[in-house]
């Protein structure tokens, strides 16, 4: 049997790419947040990393809903799913969320750089100064409904899967907080990556201050993986089964000990283990961790698809 072509096969690759962006969005605007009001405070403009992720989150949502749409066999249909909504439908549901998040995450952009916008406008446009002036008037509202957002569209990449009726290896409850955890390590591999190549500094607050969540957020993802398996393995019959094909041998064995456990996993905390101990950080270090951990989520995205279309129940 292929890797990629396979009789149970109905989502492939394209999703697992809109899975990816959707999650490094919501992981970018959680980071961004964090680094806003945990480390840089009011020094928003002279940051480098939360205008990475600034820049990461609308550019990968927009690209993910591109995906989707060229995705859809009727892709001119879309805009049905825009207004009519189903609340038992997963699909639907993770939709609004998607709008809703799309909406704060620029009014949360949008008050974060009121002051500079105001100053690329040099007041030709007074409505949209009263407007940002107003946004950064609720910036702390907009930033806990925008935090909780993000939490929930991480999530939702998971439940999307997991909705899928007949793959044993899919209906599983630790499926999202799986995909949440990923999401968020790729927002943060994200933001450091970008912020690295906009010239912000190796060794500075922000690099330090997601470092320190990053160690934490990979052990975790370690423990959802290990917790994942071993309850399918554990539960018997066609879960076992789903399993065993999926971390047992053969190409999908490989991706997932050698390039998610290995590359995706294994690497960046021993990685963020040596920056910590040695405390001086370098843009060739930083930058290689990030993308071996955006390496990992992209692999894991493809191979929890793919996998887990292969058994069915």
């Amino acid at each position: 049997m292929s890797p990629f072509h396979f009789d149970s096969l109905v989502w492939h690759w394209p999703i697992a790419i809109y899975l990816f962006l959707a999650g490094i969005s919501a992981g970018s605007i959680f980071f961004a947040i964090l680094l806003k009001h945990f480390c840089v405070k009011d020094e928003v403009d002279n940051s480098r990393f939360i205008l990475g992720a600034c820049i990461i989150a609308p550019v990968a949502v927009l690209a993910g809903l591109g995906i989707l749409v060229i995705d859809l066999t009727k892709p001119f249909d879309f805009w049905k799913i825009l207004v009519f909504y189903n609340p038992l439908s997963v699909m639907s549901v993770g939709v609004i969320v998607l709008m809703i998040y799309q909406v704060f995450m620029f009014a949360w952009i949008g008050a974060i750089y009121q002051s500079s916008l105001d100053r690329l406008l040099a007041g030709r446009l007074a409505i949209v100064s009263k407007l940002l002036a107003w946004l950064a008037h609720h910036q702390a509202t907009i930033t806990g409904l925008l935090l909780m957002l993000s939490v929930s569209l991480g999530a939702y990449t998971g439940f999307l899967l997991s909705a899928l009726p007949g793959y044993p290896m899919l209906n599983n409850p630790v499926l999202p907080l799986l995909f949440l955890a990923s999401g968020l390590s790729s927002g943060a591999a994200g933001s450091l990556l970008l912020g690295v190549l906009l010239k912000g500094a190796a060794n500075s607050k922000e690099v330090h201050f997601i470092h320190k969540i990053e160690i934490p957020l990979i052990l975790f993802e370690l423990v959802l993986l290990f917790t994942f398996f071993l309850g399918l393995i554990l539960s018997g019959g066609q879960k076992q089964v789903a399993a065993m094909n999926a971390i047992g041998q053969g190409f999908w064995g490989w991706v997932f000990w050698g390039g998610i456990i290995g590359l995706g996993l294994s690497v960046p905390l021993a990685m963020n283990v040596f920056m910590s101990a040695s405390s001086q950080r370098k843009f060739a270090y930083v930058a290689f961790t990030a993308c071996m951990s955006l390496l990992g989520v992209i692999l894991l995205r493809h191979f929890i698809l793919y996998t887990g279309q292969m058994t069915l129940a």
